[in-house]
């Protein structure tokens, strides 16, 4: 039987991924409707992926992951390269949410991340740079 933080984990994840829209589903995310506001989740993620020249790069694979849950959930940018995740649960810490961005025929070159404001759920936007190899 599972741990009862694993199956929160795990319903915050699919239903995080449900809220995204039918967009984050089917190969990337958007920037729609936010909900600031909702009591229970923390901070939602927002992000882009570009190559070291500043252009998108489309259906990157996006790499989210809970340390403290041993947890990950993968989806894919849109094709202008952006993604969003919704807030997970309160529970857990923003600083070990760790997100990593691959596309074939590409590395890693840089991945920044900050708050886009001062507020406790402000988002956090993810830049993430690939390399042509």
């Amino acid at each position: 039987m599972l741990d009862m933080s694993v199956r929160l984990f795990a319903a915050a994840l699919l239903l995080g991924t449900m809220l995204a829209g039918p967009a984050a589903r089917a190969g990337g995310g958007s920037f729609d409707s936010m909900d600031d506001d909702d009591a229970d989740s923390g901070p939602p993620f927002v992000g882009d992926v570009r190559d070291d020249r500043g252009s998108p790069i489309g259906d990157a694979k996006i790499t989210i992951a809970v340390k403290a849950y041993n947890s990950s959930l993968v989806m894919r940018a849109d094709d202008q390269g952006h993604f969003q995740v919704k807030g997970f649960d309160k529970s857990i810490n923003p600083d070990e949410v760790e997100i990593a961005c691959s596309m074939e025929g590409y590395k890693p070159y840089a991945l920044s991340r900050q708050p886009t404001g001062t507020a406790p759920n402000s988002p956090i936007e993810v830049t993430c740079l690939l390399q042509k190899q």
